[in-house]
Order: C-alpha cells, then structure tokens, then sequence
C-alpha cells in the first residue's frame, strides 16, 4: 500500500478545540483536538502521557461528546491518530459543525 494513499471514510476537517481523554469518573487526560470527522479525530499527543496503537479511549470535547469510546489507529509526528467506535451520526448535535 502506498504510504500517502488515503484510507479514510469520511472527510477530515481542521478543528483546534480542547479535548479530553477520559480515565474514569473524575479523571481526565487534557489535549485538543488537530482534526475531526464522522469516523475518527487526531489529537495532540498529551504531555506525559503514554498511548499505543491499539489502545482503547474514551474521548470528549465539544464536537466528539462527553464520552465517546475510540481505538488508536496511529501515532505520528502529527498526533495521536483514533478512529471512533461508532461514528459520530451525520443529525447528531455533536456533528453540527462537521
């Protein structure tokens, strides 16, 4: 497969908002959000925080919800790349501004 060949569903669209990782009830990981679709978002990589490939979350931000499980598909020099368990629905509040 050729590395630039794109492998995403759903177009990605540039969006800088706070972003959060969440560890449980009161626990929290902060980043912001590089990019956002229906399918997935790329996060910075949080300070002191450690996550591979494979890894499942549960992310929140304005557009993404309160608590919306994902998996990591890819770490780059980008971001912290993660595709969402189930997608964000098109009428959904979350994806007004997609």
């Amino acid at each position: 497969m050729v590395e630039d060949e794109e492998q995403r569903r759903h177009p990605r669209y540039d969006l800088s908002e706070r972003a959060a990782i969440v560890m449980g009830p009161s626990a929290y990981v902060f980043s912001e959000t590089l990019d956002i679709s229906h399918g997935g978002a790329c996060l910075r990589q949080p300070h002191r925080f450690a996550v591979r490939t494979g890894e499942q979350l549960n992310l929140a931000s304005q557009h993404i919800g309160s608590h919306r499980p994902a998996r990591v598909v890819n770490i780059s020099p980008r971001g912290v790349h993660c595709a969402f368990d189930e997608e964000i629905p098109p009428d959904s509040m979350a994806s007004a501004a997609l």
